[in-house]
């Protein structure tokens, strides 16, 4: 490879940036293909995230909508949520209602606010949220709608322990999402063959359709492949 042409990737890319991919005894080439291979990675898991993130919260708020349909889970023609939450007859935990009125303030200038422009705006952690609290506020709720949400899971121990197991590991997932949303390097992580099964048996426990079309479109397989590839065309430069 060109070193000008490696220099020129770097005023673009940034010297900090490409540097974290820089290991001892690597040339410009193994930073770049390292690089790249990220990209193809994170555009791998770009979409099994994605899908397990519009799953989950179409399941959970489908499932409270019919089990609690003359309760409103956004409170939408409210218009002042404090004094629910204050006067504590508030649904949500405390966390999640900050996460929620922020999301109202923002979407304020709506002349017609709908739960359905409240869910897209609502990020994972919010989801994720409603699985981890242990806000005795939820307890019913999941106890309720939890067979809806994960039809094909097989209950191990009890719905308020397997809510939680299931819980912590799609906050791990969000985490990593995190990681993946916001360009850092993952390649290299030693557990991405087990995240890749984990987001796979969540989708089977929440949609197993849902599973089904993203394992046709999955390449996660092919990644080796890829970053041989990758380093052949860049030696050809």
């Amino acid at each position: 490879m060109q070193s000008k042409f490696y220099k020129s990737l770097e005023h673009s890319i940034s010297k900090s940036r490409l540097s974290t991919y820089k290991q001892d005894n690597y040339n410009e080439t193994d930073t770049l293909a390292d690089y790249i291979l990220n990209a193809k990675i994170s555009q791998n898991f770009y979409f099994l995230l994605q899908n397990l993130e519009v799953t989950l919260r179409n399941a959970i708020y489908s499932s409270y909508q019919k089990h609690y349909a003359d309760q409103d889970f956004f409170y939408l023609n409210e218009t002042n949520s404090f004094n629910r939450y204050k006067n504590k007859k508030e649904i949500h935990s405390r966390e999640c209602w900050k996460m929620l009125c922020g999301v109202k303030y923002k979407l304020r200038h709506l002349p017609n606010l709908t739960d359905g422009k409240i869910i897209a705006e609502l990020n994972f952690g919010f989801w994720t949220e409603l699985l981890t609290s242990k806000d005795k506020k939820y307890s019913a709720m999941w106890r309720t709608i939890f067979p809806d949400v994960f039809p094909n899971y097989t209950l191990q121990s009890s719905i308020d322990h397997d809510k939680n197991f299931i819980g912590s590991k799609i906050d791990d997932i969000r985490s990593f999402r995190n990681r993946i949303f916001h360009y850092e390097p993952i390649y290299n992580q030693s557990n991405l063959h087990n995240k890749h099964t984990e987001i796979f048996e969540i989708l089977g426990w929440l949609n197993n359709d849902m599973k089904i079309l993203n394992e046709l479109f999955d390449e996660f397989k092919y990644i080796e492949r890829d970053k041989q590839n990758i380093i052949v065309a860049l030696e050809g430069i």
